[in-house]
């Protein structure tokens, strides 16, 4: 029977979802929380005798309990919640691995598992996480960061005279603002990307130049231009880790 996995990573601010049948990505985009039951119905009623597995990271507990409730009535499929009924098993260093979000914790073991050590793991979201697996495939411990988005609204937000709705850019005119909008984008975006930068050299002088670094998350594709120093770009790493930790624990 071909395995079908819907893997749903839910975020602060949206759902990052990927549709896999038989280990290949069929489907993968951002989804509002309230449309992933009426998906996932669609996903179990086409599937005629193959079952659908639904596996869910989540930051966020009221949607997951939401979910939960809503796709618990759908014929043809079992719920996996990451930190529930399916355990994520890390080696690490950290002092209060219970609290580490099952986004991180996720990511980082979807790091040991396909690509070569040591590596950092970057996670651009509401919040950017750098997590650092050492060569042995133990987590030592990381850092949590404002994400682009959160700086960038926060600052209309809080400065009186600057716009206050503008969308996060996806790209700046040019390294220097003309004009106010083009100064706050190009301040965001190079600002991030020099951040960046500057933090993985810190990290490869502390911990070895042969660290590679892996970029995820909804604005890893957005900084990437603006920062030199990302050895990979993955978009899709969450819902990879996540059907790569149903498949370790189905064996």
């Amino acid at each position: 029977m071909i395995k079908r996995i819907f893997a749903i990573d839910i975020g602060n601010t949206a759902a990052t979802v990927g549709f896999y049948e038989g280990g290949r990505l069929l489907n993968f985009g951002s989804m509002h929380y309230s449309d992933i039951p009426k998906y996932a119905s669609k996903l179990a009623a086409c599937g005629k005798k193959s079952h659908l597995d639904v596996v869910i990271s989540s930051v966020f507990p009221k949607i997951t309990a939401f979910l939960k409730y809503k796709l618990q009535s759908i014929k043809g499929l079992s719920i996996w919640v990451v930190g529930s009924n399916l355990p994520v098993k890390i080696r690490h260093n950290y002092k209060n691995f219970n609290g580490l979000g099952c986004d991180r914790k996720v990511n980082i073991y979807g790091a040991t598992k396909m690509y070569r050590l040591p590596m950092l793991v970057i996670d651009y979201g509401t919040a950017i996480t750098f997590d650092y697996i050492d060569s042995k495939g133990v987590f030592q411990g990381g850092m949590i960061i404002p994400g682009p988005e959160t700086a960038y609204r926060a600052l209309g937000q809080r400065a009186a005279l600057l716009p206050k709705k503008l969308p996060m850019p996806k790209k700046s005119k040019s390294f220097l603002g003309r004009n106010t909008r083009e100064c706050m984008e190009s301040g965001i975006l190079e600002g991030y990307g020099a951040m960046t930068d500057e933090l993985i050299l810190r990290f490869r002088k502390r911990y070895g130049q042969n660290l590679r670094v892996l970029a995820t998350g909804g604005f890893a594709e957005v900084i990437r231009p603006y920062a030199k120093h990302i050895d990979t770009v993955d978009p899709k790493h969450s819902t990879k880790s996540l059907l790569a930790l149903w498949r370790n624990y189905q064996r």
